[in-house]
């Protein structure tokens, strides 16, 4: 090859690589395998190492990184980046809409404004100018006024055009980001070599583009979106706001395909409560929608405020961590008897709902995240997870702070407070404090409250607030006594009309027929869940070949049933076997069972009550964790019963798979830890198919 033969073949290669770059990040219409695309750019990579002459700063090639930076220059923007401003819900959202229209009314147009509704993709905003069609310059947005010159990095990024479909001299205003699974590799890296993981995909795209050594930017496969055009010079600027990101799209420029064209607000509220249930099937974060007014002349009438333009609005998705006092630290007193310390918060309005409390689980917790009462701390609540606190802001401490110590008595009962064995020898106690007391009303009311719940007993009507009361008046004492209440004793009581007290009384009537491995689950066993009542309904032919007839049979049978019988039903472990047979031999238990027999309540026991289809997770073991999209958790074990498997509570070395969503937290990282096959939840829809 000579050197004209060189000069045309590098021009022709470039122009391909170019070309399919486009299709794959611009047009999601690959035409060749990943692997020729990298032969292709490897021959031009080759060829320009061989004909140095022939380099180019606008070539492909140029995405690799080059030697690193001492250190980022200064760059002042051509017109200032603005950030927008905030609304929170529907009525904020309104309330901004009529100020567009009374702004435009003023200045004498008519007409109503017609939306642009975007996504609010959360990275790094990116100001990229292009003199001649080809890529010159990519700054952060710094302070709107002076950013970082990150030209090096952001070449790096394949997503990023370095020459345009058309010679134009303009300023483009983008976002890059991070996919969510290139953080947790990056992060286990990180965290291989000692350092801190990145906390969220903001934090990650900055840190990466930030980087001096752009080797290292470009090994982190960063994305981008572009959405704005600052300046354009030679042809007109789109008189929409979606004309300008269909010409983005045009020029070579990644544009996120979701946006939409909204005539009313209802169509707003749409749009964002669409995007607010999809925004975890996505592959880069998402903290909420952009709207803005379609019409340019529109945008330029309304212009902007002293901090925000006018014409758009950042309507947030509900936010999932967020900031509050901790007004004071109080003892609840749960079904096993065991003490637990909540946090009472300033509430503060978190993941669509109003927050006022968060579990701080035991002493160690406390000590472990140095809470304290006064505290500003950062708490976490994603769908339908129990609050967390994850952190004090201890810079915001004042002086005024109190610290908390767990009691030495119950403060329900006054009774004595204990650690328990946590092994038959008692070599080892547990973390978390117990009531000694059994009979300590805080305990009863929450075993009855778990025995009425929805997969207990299910007896409508009969919430918390109705068991303490009927608890109070004298009127039951333990779980049983519920099936012996009649009209009569209800109607006296405070706030029970006739209606209400007939339809509890039915309700309670139609729980007294209960499947048999419901009616484990509400007796409140500890170490004894759904999960593993259904594991001994499964097996009740093999412990008991003669079949049982009744509640009589249990409590005479139940009994004889040693711990390492109970531990041998496949899935079940050595804790919930000992848990059984030391409560089917407490004396008080056994009267608890001739009490529901008295009262007339009767167990259906299974042919097979729930016996396990055969399929795919057969014999697997699976646990399931954090937030699901497409289904609860609940839905997800049950679709794994259907198929065969056994969803387990903890993460061993004998679990097979790990079914993980969002905010998956501790479970996760055990089973990474252990090796154990983590599947997304796409990957499980194809397992069952």
């Amino acid at each position: 090859m000579n050197t004209e033969q060189a000069r045309e073949r590098i021009r022709k290669l470039r122009e391909e690589v170019e070309r399919h770059r486009l299709l794959y990040h611009s047009h999601d219409a690959p035409e060749i395998s990943d692997e020729a695309y990298d032969s292709l750019f490897h021959e031009l990579l080759r060829l320009e190492e061989t004909y140095p002459q022939f380099r180019s700063d606008t070539s492909p090639t140029t995405r690799v990184g080059g030697d690193p930076l001492d250190r980022f220059e200064k760059v002042r923007h051509a017109s200032r980046q603005w950030s927008f401003d905030d609304i929170f819900d529907g009525d904020e959202l309104r309330a901004w809409d009529e100020r567009v229209r009374k702004w435009l009314l003023k200045a004498g147009v008519m007409t109503d404004p017609t939306y642009c509704c975007e996504l609010k993709i959360d990275g790094l905003k990116v100001v990229l100018t292009y003199e001649d069609g080809d890529f010159v310059r990519g700054a952060t947005r710094g302070d709107g006024e002076v950013g970082e010159d990150a030209t090096r990095n952001l070449r790096t990024i394949q997503s990023i055009p370095l020459v345009l479909a058309r010679p134009l001299s303009m300023t483009v205003i983008g976002e890059a980001w991070l996919p969510e699974a290139e953080r947790a590799r990056i992060n286990r890296e990180r965290e291989a070599a000692g350092e801190p993981p990145f906390a969220n995909v903001r934090n990650a795209a900055a840190g990466s583009i930030r980087q001096l050594d752009s080797k290292v930017t470009a090994s982190r496969r960063l994305d981008s979106f572009a959405y704005d055009i600052d300046s354009i010079e030679g042809v007109p600027v789109p008189d929409t706001q979606i004309g300008e990101l269909e010409l983005l799209r045009d020029l070579g420029f990644n544009v996120n395909p979701n946006f939409r064209r909204c005539t009313t607000l209802a169509e707003v509220e749409e749009y964002y409560r669409e995007w607010t249930d999809r925004r975890h099937d996505l592959p880069y974060a998402l903290d909420g929608i952009v709207i803005k007014v379609d019409a340019r002349n529109m945008q330029e009438t309304l212009g902007y405020t002293a901090k925000a333009p006018r014409f758009a609005i950042a309507y947030k998705f509900p936010a999932e961590e967020a900031t509050t006092v901790v007004e004071d630290i109080g003892i609840q007193v749960g079904r096993t008897g065991v003490l637990t310390p909540v946090a009472h918060l300033r509430p503060v309005r978190i993941a669509g709902t109003v927050v006022s409390r968060a579990t701080l689980h035991n002493a160690d917790e406390i000590a472990r995240l140095g809470v304290r009462i006064g505290d500003t701390v950062i708490i976490r609540k994603a769908g339908d997870i129990i609050p967390e606190i994850l952190g004090v802001v201890t810079n915001l401490r004042s002086g005024t702070e109190r610290e908390f110590h767990m009691p030495d008595e119950c403060p329900i009962c006054g009774g004595a407070v204990a650690r328990r064995a946590v092994d038959e020898k008692g070599g080892r106690s547990s973390v978390a404090l117990y009531c000694a007391n059994p009979k300590c009303f805080a305990v009863e009311l929450e075993k009855i409250i778990h025995a009425v719940s929805r997969k207990g007993f299910d007896i409508d009507g009969l919430g918390e607030k109705i068991v303490e009361q009927l608890l109070n008046e004298g009127l039951i004492s333990d779980m049983a006594d519920i099936f012996d209440l009649t009209e009569g004793d209800l109607l006296p009581l405070e706030r029970f009309g006739e209606k209400s007290v007939a339809n509890l009384v039915a309700a309670i009537g139609n729980a007294k027929k209960i499947p048999f491995r419901r009616f484990v689950y509400s007796l409140g066993i500890r170490h004894v869940g759904e999960e593993s009542a259904i594991l001994i309904a499964e097996h009740l032919h093999e412990l008991f070949p003669k079949r049982l007839a009744g509640l009589k049979d249990i409590a005479e049978r139940f009994p004889s049933v040693t711990p390492e019988r109970w531990a041998e039903i496949p899935g079940f472990g050595e804790k919930s076997g000992r848990s059984l047979a030391n409560w089917f031999n407490d004396e008080a238990n056994i009267r608890l069972l001739g009490k529901f027999v008295e009262f007339g309540v009767e167990t259906v026991f299974p042919k097979a009550d729930v016996l396990r289809k055969e399929g795919v997770f057969s014999g697997k073991s699976i646990v399931v964790t954090g937030t699901l999209s497409r289904f609860t958790r609940d839905e997800a074990k049950d679709i794994i019963r259907k198929n065969g498997g056994h969803p387990s509570g903890s993460v061993s070395a004998k679990t097979d798979f790990v079914l993980a969503g969002e905010d998956a937290g501790s479970k996760l990282s055990k089973a990474e830890e252990l090796g154990v096959h983590v599947l997304s939840e796409d990957e499980f829809l194809g397992m069952i198919g």
